[in-house]
């Protein structure tokens, strides 16, 4: 009898709890849901059937030892030392100046117990070298070449590499990409152990990733998280943001060291963090490692980067911009501003309005994506374009062109020229005076008598925005004023000691 009451009670919870698993695992999506939602619908399914939980504590301990050690020659520390003169002899405590707000309190201080003040190799005299920064750096080949960020070399007189066993070694530069925050040196050793370079592309959030590097100048740290997300655009750390997501714990002095896979491949360059005090809040940025081996090859081969260029200014559609248009507000996409004559997306028929939807299949949801594909896409190639316009939706044709930096800085110089201003970093006085950030704006550092702005804006003014777009080095100002001349008007918002002002110009 108790036999049988136990085989009801059993068949009666069978039924609660089977029941519902079984039709959400054998039933369709919900009605009305978007593609994208059904999609992940399907693979939640699959996910839910693959589970193991199967995997022993011991066994991951092994893989994550094993990650550490066989990364450990390949994982350097790099000072950055500047040159000090009498006259900058304590002009320069705590992280450079100059870089974004992200990359400066990701950069790192110098090495505990190191004081700034301290001239290395003397006794406090007027001049000599001290470190101006610490970062991170993964070899990459046999024969010296190591990856790492820009913003880790960047200004420094002399850079030097500590290996695995303390060898200090002084290293050269071979190239640097601002535009996606990557640098590679090269130090005179050979026989070195290099880190292999995955493919970042096969990795999934939830994924498990090792990051390596010197946080704090602790060298050979090894911390341990997961994959948050992938693809993270817009952060506005760099032009090509395309960003892998961690909560692998990562502070100052992480910067350039590598992320890595279980199988113990480079499928990242921790390269940022999101914090409000400076130091790990479980939001970290690494540049893929897709990303890195194009740069890191061009860097070698020719030492510069390579990119394609269309000729078009393109903008992220929102909600809002749709919505204007007529358009779902769903409808994602990069909104053709402009286009420049006789360039490729010209000659292949763009037309300014135009919303482009995907290139080669591959959905464009933002600015940032759409620079990214067409900055990563080798010139001469042909690619297809989906373009809405009117309603209706078509593919271009569009051949490939080289994007020629020097032909983009003559351009902005030419600007710069037209409006008579000189511009350069913010000064550390001007930063506290008027209570700035570091890296915050650009300041004016002299107009000329034949400037539209002599009258309103004077030496010692920092500018903040441009139409709106924020400006933090004279390179983005001169990108914004020339958009701003296509537009036929310029609006500034400035700072000075009584606070913020808007100066706007009619340039037509």
């Amino acid at each position: 009898m108790n036999r049988t009451v136990g085989n009801w009670k059993l068949l009666v919870l069978s039924l609660v709890f089977g029941v519902p698993v079984a039709y959400w695992l054998l039933s369709g999506p919900p009605r009305g849901t978007s593609v994208v939602y059904a999609q992940q619908v399907v693979d939640a399914r699959q996910a839910r059937g693959g589970l193991d939980h199967t995997i022993g504590a011991d066994q991951m301990s092994k893989v994550f030892r094993d990650v550490s050690k066989s990364l450990k020659p390949s994982v350097v520390s790099i000072k950055n030392m500047v040159v000090r003169s009498a006259q900058t002899r304590g002009q320069s405590r705590g992280p450079m100046r100059g870089l974004p707000p992200e990359l400066e309190q990701f950069f790192g201080r110098q090495f505990p117990g190191l004081d700034q003040e301290d001239i290395e190799g003397g006794s406090g005299g007027p001049s000599g070298r001290f470190e101006n920064g610490l970062g991170s750096g993964v070899v990459v080949r046999e024969d010296g070449y190591i990856l790492t960020n820009n913003h880790v070399v960047k200004g420094a007189s002399v850079l030097e590499v500590v290996l695995s066993d303390d060898r200090q070694m002084e290293a050269k530069v071979v190239g640097t990409d601002e535009r996606t925050d990557l640098a590679v040196l090269k130090i005179n050793a050979t026989g070195l152990v290099a880190a292999p370079l995955g493919d970042s592309a096969s990795m999934e959030v939830g994924d498990w990733v090792i990051a390596i590097g010197s946080p704090f100048g602790l060298t050979q740290t090894v911390t341990a998280g997961i994959v948050s997300a992938i693809n993270r655009n817009d952060q506005g750390i760099t032009p090509y943001d395309n960003f892998i997501q961690t909560d692998a714990a990562i502070n100052p002095g992480n910067s350039g060291g590598p992320l890595l896979n279980l199988h113990g491949e480079v499928i990242g360059i921790n390269t940022a963090i999101a914090s409000r005090s400076g130091g790990y809040s479980g939001i970290c940025f690494a540049v893929p490692s897709n990303t890195a081996k194009r740069v890191l090859d061009d860097l070698i081969s020719k030492g510069r980067v390579t990119r394609g260029v269309i000729g078009i200014k393109p903008e992220t559609l929102t909600p809002e911009k749709a919505k204007s248009l007529s358009l779902p507000p769903d409808t994602r996409g990069a909104l053709v501003a402009s286009v420049n004559k006789n360039m490729p997306a010209d000659k292949a028929g763009i037309k300014t309005g135009d919303i482009i939807t995907s290139i080669n299949g591959l959905p464009i949801a933002s600015e940032s994506s759409m620079r990214r594909t067409i900055g990563e896409t080798k010139p001469g190639t042909e690619l297809k374009v989906s373009v809405l316009r009117d309603g209706k939706q078509s593919d271009i044709a569009v051949t490939v062109g080289e994007l020629d930096e020097s032909a983009l800085i003559a351009s902005a110089s030419e600007s710069m020229e037209v409006l008579g201003m000189n511009l350069g970093p913010v000064s550390s006085e001007l930063v506290e005076e008027y209570g700035l950030k570091d890296g915050e704006g650009v300041e004016v550092k002299g107009v000329s008598r034949q400037s539209p702005f002599a009258a309103t804006i004077p030496p010692g003014v920092v500018i903040l925005s441009v139409n709106g777009k924020k400006v933090n080095s004279p390179a983005e100002f001169a990108d914004a004023a020339e958009a701003a001349f296509k537009k036929g008007s310029i609006r500034l918002v400035v700072r000075d000691s009584e606070g913020d002002k808007s100066v706007q110009l009619r340039l037509q």
